[in-house]
């Protein structure tokens, strides 16, 4: 298919991109970069076609030309309709290339030194669908846990950010955060920041990925998308870039996010189906 019919089907759809965006300036930061992305198709007009947003009806939509998401989620259902086409990749404390992990954080004061020490303390987690924020965590406790309830009480906040507000604050004791968010938390209110601390990192893998829907297939090339986001950062204000601490894009395919599946397999074996 030629690139001028490829940017005119692209024209008529929009990207989503809501994990990473939850502040203005991030928002403009991405927005910038998709403004660099559409100066390759010059039919995609980005102030128009590009939304902020994660939600699985969105990420539906037939009108989706890109979207960003978890892994989890990923391979729990949208991976009957989306496939991944590449992952952002990240300079922060935590990723490691195309993988990423999750900050185990407490009260700056908590005496908690170690997931150890959690027994009966209360957890804050931002989704149950969430693999950074339940999974990571789940597959660390379930060694801990001998099939029996770990927490006293497991509160579902809503957003990685309002996990880190509920540790600050001492209404949980730990929570675990995508290394990412940690970082861009740390960030955008430090004050806020200065009253947690880290006492590690979770089981790494591959990170949230920007995925296309499957019907687009025949139309649209991976590499293609990979390769323009790529440019597109290249193209990108340093200080945009900066306040994204990105560097780039990998392409990834499902097979990379197997990983997900396995620590969720391996809680389930040692009798830890939930996080609790």
């Amino acid at each position: 298919m030629s690139n001028t019919t490829t940017q005119s089907k692209q024209a008529t759809r929009f990207i989503t991109c809501g994990m990473y965006a939850f502040t203005d300036q991030l928002r403009v930061a991405w927005q910038k970069l998709f403004d660099c992305y559409s100066s390759e198709f010059e039919s995609f007009a980005v102030d128009r076609n590009l939304k902020f947003g994660s939600g699985k009806e969105m990420l539906r939509d037939p009108q989706l030309f890109v979207g960003h998401t978890c892994g989890y989620p990923l391979m729990h259902g949208l991976q009957d309709d989306l496939t991944p086409v590449c992952v952002p990749l990240f300079d922060v404390a935590g990723c490691d290339g195309k993988y990423y992990a999750s900050q185990f954080i407490v009260g700056i004061d908590s005496n908690i030194e170690s997931l150890a020490d959690c027994y009966q303390r209360v957890a804050a987690m931002n989704d149950t669908d969430s693999n950074s924020g339940m999974n990571l965590l789940r597959h660390a406790i379930a060694v801990l846990s001998e099939g029996k309830p770990y927490f006293s009480k497991v509160l579902e906040t809503g957003s990685h950010f309002q996990s880190f507000v509920d540790v600050a604050e001492r209404r949980a004791d730990i929570a675990a955060i995508d290394c990412v968010s940690y970082q861009l938390i740390v960030d955008n209110w430090p004050d806020m920041a200065a009253r947690v601390r880290s006492i590690g990192f979770s089981e790494s893998t591959c990170g949230l990925p920007f995925v296309m829907p499957k019907s687009l297939l025949g139309v649209t090339d991976k590499k293609d998308i990979t390769t323009g986001l790529n440019k597109a950062v290249l193209k990108l204000a340093g200080e945009f870039r900066d306040q994204l601490h990105l560097l780039g894009f990998e392409q990834v395919d499902i097979e990379d996010y197997q990983g997900i599946v396995d620590l969720e397999t391996s809680a389930q074996q040692l009798d830890y189906p939930l996080l609790s």
